[in-house]
């Protein structure tokens, strides 16, 4: 058996020990309360990781710049969206936005008065890819021009009349 001394001793250990897990929560209790306030369910979250993309399309779409930005892809994929081999004849000369700021005119500029009449059959499939690729309704209307027929004034001095009786589209 234990003298009065030990016995004390161990009254006074217990005692404490009471005292400490009385005052003190486990530590499942603590970190559970503090897990749970930070865990999100299985759905999306503010707090989930954020792609790049996405992040500048949220910041392209609140400045007003996305018909800038469809513009410069517009120029940039020109041989994606209607092929290689009508890129090579048909280029874009100019995107001209309507007072709206919404839509634009499109001007195209053929090489021969052919790949112009070309274009001119296909505008209704070129318009519908042309709406995929940048979105509906963000060209309003698309221009086809021919080349440009060369200059025969050469010189201070010319003759008044029509000039060579040939077509340039």
């Amino acid at each position: 058996m234990l003298d009065k001394p030990q016995q004390e001793f161990l009254r006074s250990l217990l005692s404490r020990a009471r005292v400490r897990t009385s005052t003190v929560p486990n530590r499942k209790n603590r970190n559970t309360n503090f897990y749970d306030e930070q865990r999100s369910g299985a759905g999306p979250d503010e707090r989930d990781p954020a792609t790049l993309s996405g992040l500048i399309d949220r910041l392209i779409i609140s400045k007003g710049w996305d018909l800038q930005v469809a513009t410069g892809r517009l120029h940039g994929q020109w041989g994606l969206i209607v092929g290689h081999d009508v890129a090579s004849h048909v280029k874009i000369e100019s995107f001209n936005l309507d007072p709206s700021g919404q839509s634009g005119t499109l001007v195209l500029r053929a090489e021969s008065s052919a790949w112009a009449t070309q274009i001119r059959l296909l505008l209704p499939t070129i318009s519908q890819r042309l709406g995929e690729e940048i979105g509906q309704g963000r060209i309003s209307e698309i221009k086809v021009l021919g080349p440009t027929a060369p200059s025969w004034k050469h010189g201070q001095r010319s003759v008044p009349g029509r000039g060579p009786r040939d077509t340039y589209g």
